[in-house]
C-alpha cells in the first residue's frame, strides 16, 4: 500500500460487474464513478453485451476510464497491471459477481462487493456458495437499511456489512414538457409512468390488472412501460386480453428517462421487492407524485409515512390509491413537493460516493502496508492521438511491455477512442487537448492523417512530452520545419515510425554496404489503392509518394546516404470505382546521392492487390534485395534468401520507451532525422510539377 493511500491521497478503484443486464444497477454504478471521479481514477468494467455498451460510453463521458471485460482470465491478467488499489464488484443477485472476486484476489486486491438486492437466495446450494464466496470479500455494501436487516436476519456479521443508500445526480430533462408530449403524441391524457425491467421482481402484472379500474375513472389514462427484459411478452399478453392496448404503450429500452419523467403525472412502482430503486429517486428528483408497493427498498426511498404505498400483489387496491392521487391535483402536489424535499436531504449521489469513499479508506487503511497486490510498479503512461488502423498495430506490441500504462485515447471518432479505451482500461476522449489537459502523460503516440498535422505537435511540444509520430510529418514542409526546431529547441525525445530502419535483415545489409558501398538502387512501391477517401485527395496525403513509398525512400537514406537531387515524373488515370481520386496513380524518381550512387524509385497505386514493395541495390559484384519480410544477398553464387526475425514495430516501440524511461536513447529516426526523408518525398513532388530537378539542402 502506498503512503498516499494511507494519508487520503487518490485511489485507483474498478467498478465491476459481470452481469449481463445491469439496468438500474448500472446506472448506479455509473452515479457512483461519476462522484468519485472528481478525487480518484474509477475505471467502469463490464462486458461488451448490447445491454452494457452504452454504460462505457456515458462512463467514459463522464471522466471515467473504461475496460470491457471479455474473459475473466484476461481481466484478471489486466488487473494484475493495471495499479488497481480496490476492486468494487456490483452484484443485482447472489450468484454473481464471484468470478470477478477471485480475479481481485488473485492478485492481493481488497474486494468491497455491494449487494443491490436485498437478500433474496432461497437455494439451499446457492446460499451455501454464496456464504463460501464472500468470506474472502474485504467488505459488503448494502444500498439501504432495509436490505441491511435482511442480512442481518440471515447471521451475517454486522461489522462486516455497511449500509450506504443510494443515490443519484438529479437528472435534466433536454425537452421541453410540451415538445415531448408532441413528440408522443399525447395531448391531454392523464400519463402513468413506471420504468422497470420486465421481471417478476417488478409484478407489472399487477399494475395491468389494475389499469382497467383506472381507466374506468380516468379514460384518457395512458401507461408508459420503459424497459426491457424477460417478462414483457407475458406483460404484453396480458394488456391483450384486458383489452388495454391502447392505454398501455411499451417504449422498450430508453435513455431519456428525465425526458420521460417530465411528460408524466404520477411514477407506479409496483415492484415485490428492492433495494433502493434509482427510477423511484429520479421520479422524486423530479417532483414527480408516487404510488409503489410497502417494500423496503421503496418506503426507505418515500419514507413510512408516505401516503400512498400499497401492499404487493393486490390490483384492486393499487387501482384505488392511483385514482385517488390522479383525482386530486392539490395532494399530488403536496406529495411531489414532500418527495423533492426528501430526495434533497438524503439521495444525492455526492452523499453516497462520500461514504463508499470512507469503506474504501477504511479497509486500505486495515490492510499490512506490505501486502501483495498495493505496490505500484514505476509505469510510463501513454496516450495516444488517433486510433485508426496503424494506432492498433502499436498498441498490440505497447500491451506487452510491463512497464507501459496505457492511459488515455483521443480521436475525433469518440466511438474509436471509447474502444480503445475499453480495450485497455483507459479514459477515451473526442479531442486531444481535453486529454492533455487531464491526463499526466510520458509520452504520447500520434497516428493522425498527414492533413491533421501541426497543431497536436504543438501542444505536444508546449507541453514538453515526448512523442511518436507516425508518417509523414505534415504536408507542409515549413510547418514540419517549424516543429523540428521546436523539437530541437526543447531537447524532446520524439520517433518517427520508419520501421524498416529497425529490421535485421537491414541491419545486415547496412554492415554489409558499410565495406562495400552502393553505386545503384531501384525501389519500388507496386499496390492497391488504400480505402480512406482522405488518401486519394492530394491535399490530404500527398500522394503515394509521401504517404507509402516513403519508407523506401528513408530506407534508401538509411543504407545509401543522403540524397542531393531529384527529379520526379508522376501520370494520372481517373479510375471510375475511386470516385475524385486526384493523387498520381504512377509515379517515379531519379535520384543523386551525395556519395556518388544513383537510383530510382517507382509506385503505382493501380494495381487491385499489394504485388510487391522493396529495394534493390546494387555495389561492387554485390546485388541485393530487401523487402520488409527478407533479403536477398547475390554475390554471383547463387540467390541465397533470408527471412527478416523479429518484429521490427516491436524494437521501434521498445527503443521509444527506453528513452522515455531515461535509458540509452537508441531511436534511429528521431524527428529530425524523419524530416530528411519527409523534404526528399516532397521535393519528388514538387519536381513532378514543376518537371524539373530539385536540389535538396540537407
Amino acid at each position: 500500500m502506498t503512503e498516499g493511500i494511507i494519508e487520503g491521497g487518490p485511489l485507483n478503484i474498478v467498478l465491476a460487474t459481470d452481469s449481463r443486464e445491469p439496468s438500474g444497477m448500472g446506472e448506479h454504478m455509473l452515479m457512483l464513478g461519476r462522484s468519485l471521479a472528481t478525487s480518484h481514477s474509477i475505471t467502469l468494467a463490464v462486458f461488451a453485451d448490447e445491454a452494457c455498451a452504452h454504460l462505457l460510453t456515458r462512463a467514459a463521458r463522464f471522466g471515467m476510464a473504461i475496460k470491457v471485460i471479455d474473459r475473466f482470465e484476461d481481466f484478471a491478467d489486466w488487473l494484475g497491471r493495471s495499479g488497481t488499489d480496490l476492486l468494487h464488484i456490483h452484484a443485482g443477485i447472489g450468484w454473481e459477481g464471484h468470478e470477478l472476486a477471485e480475479a481481485g484476489h488473485v492478485h492481493g486486491l481488497p474486494v468491497v462487493r455491494t449487494e443491490h438486492l436485498p437478500y433474496v437466495l432461497t437455494d439451499g446450494d446457492q446460499i451455501e456458495h454464496h456464504r463460501q464466496q464472500v468470506e474472502d470479500v474485504e467488505h459488503l455494501i448494502v444500498v439501504s437499511q432495509a436490505s441491511f436487516e435482511t442480512y442481518m436476519a440471515e447471521g451475517f456479521s454486522a461489522d462486516k456489512i455497511t449500509a450506504i443508500r443510494n443515490g443519484i445526480y438529479q437528472p435534466e430533462p433536454t425537452k421541453s414538457r410540451h415538445s415531448m408530449r408532441a413528440e408522443m403524441g399525447l395531448t391531454d391524457e392523464k400519463v402513468l409512468l413506471t420504468v422497470a425491467r420486465f421481471t417478476p421482481q417488478k409484478d407489472h402484472i399487477t399494475l395491468i390488472r389494475a389499469l382497467p379500474a383506472i381507466v374506468e375513472a380516468h379514460p384518457s389514462a395512458i401507461l408508459l412501460l420503459a424497459g426491457t427484459g424477460c417478462e414483457r411478452d407475458a406483460v404484453e399478453a396480458e394488456v391483450q386480453r384486458l383489452g388495454m392496448d391502447a392505454h398501455v404503450r411499451f417504449l422498450g429500452h430508453r435513455t431519456d428517462i428525465a425526458d420521460l419523467i417530465s411528460i408524466a403525472d404520477l411514477f407506479v412502482l409496483p415492484s415485490l421487492f428492492e433495494g433502493l430503486p434509482l427510477a423511484l429517486l429520479e421520479a422524486m428528483s423530479a417532483s414527480l407524485p408516487v404510488v409503489a408497493t410497502r417494500i423496503g427498498g421503496n418506503a426507505e426511498a418515500l419514507g413510512d409515512d408516505h401516503p400512498f404505498l400499497v401492499e404487493t400483489g393486490q390490483p384492486d387496491v393499487l387501482a384505488d390509491m392511483v385514482v385517488a392521487l390522479l383525482g386530486n391535483p392539490t395532494l399530488a402536489t403536496q406529495d411531489a413537493e414532500a418527495g423533492l424535499t426528501r430526495f434533497q436531504r438524503h439521495f444525492h449521489a455526492s452523499r453516497m460516493g462520500a461514504e463508499t469513499e470512507g469503506v474504501y479508506r477504511h479497509i486500505l487503511q486495515s490492510r499490512p502496508a506490505d501486502t501483495e497486490g498495493h505496490t505500484r510498479m514505476d509505469k510510463t503512461r501513454i496516450g495516444f492521438i488517433g486510433v485508426g488502423g496503424i494506432a492498433g498495430r502499436h498498441l498490440d506490441i505497447l500491451a506487452q511491455f510491463d512497464d507501459v500504462d496505457l492511459v488515455a485515447f483521443a480521436d475525433p471518432d469518440f466511438g474509436r477512442a471509447e474502444h480503445a479505451a475499453g480495450r485497455f482500461g483507459a479514459r477515451a476522449y473526442d479531442n486531444h487537448k481535453t486529454m492533455l489537459e487531464d491526463q499526466k502523460l510520458d509520452a504520447v503516440y500520434v497516428c493522425i492523417p498527414p492533413f491533421a498535422h501541426g497543431a497536436v505537435e504543438e501542444d505536444l511540444i508546449a507541453a514538453k512530452i515526448p512523442f511518436f509520430v507516425e508518417k509523414p510529418l505534415s504536408l507542409d514542409i515549413e510547418l514540419a520545419e517549424k516543429l523540428a526546431a521546436d523539437i530541437e529547441r526543447e531537447n524532446l525525445i520524439t520517433g518517427v515510425g520508419y520501421h524498416w530502419r529497425y529490421l535485421d535483415t537491414v541491419d545486415e545489409a547496412r554492415h554489409i554496404l558499410s565495406e562495400n558501398p552502393a553505386q545503384l538502387i531501384s525501389g519500388y512501391w507496386l499496390d492497391q489503392t488504400p480505402p480512406p477517401q482522405w488518401w486519394w485527395k492530394n491535399d490530404k496525403s500527398g500522394g503515394q509518394m509521401v504517404e507509402q513509398t516513403t519508407h523506401i525512400l528513408d530506407l534508401a537514406r538509411y543504407l545509401v546516404g543522403d540524397v542531393t537531387q531529384v527529379y520526379g515524373l508522376a501520370s494520372h488515370k481517373e479510375r471510375g470505382d475511386f470516385p475524385e481520386l486526384d493523387v498520381p496513380t504512377a509515379s517515379t524518381a531519379s535520384l543523386s546521392f551525395a556519395s556518388g550512387a544513383v537510383g530510382n524509385i517507382g509506385s503505382t497505386c493501380i494495381l487491385r492487390w499489394g504485388h510487391r514493395v522493396g529495394l534493390h541495390i546494387f555495389a561492387d559484384g554485390l546485388a541485393m534485395e530487401l523487402t520488409d519480410h527478407d533479403i536477398m544477398v547475390d554475390v554471383g553464387a547463387g540467390r541465397p534468401t533470408r527471412h527478416a526475425e523479429g518484429d521490427p514495430v516491436w524494437r521501434e516501440d521498445r527503443d521509444f520507451v527506453d528513452a522515455v524511461r531515461g535509458g540509452e536513447n537508441r531511436i534511429r529516426c528521431p524527428y529530425g532525422e524523419a524530416l530528411k526523408t519527409h523534404r526528399l518525398a516532397l521535393a519528388i513532388n514538387d519536381s513532378a510539377r514543376s518537371g524539373q530537378p530539385v536540389k535538396i539542402a540537407n
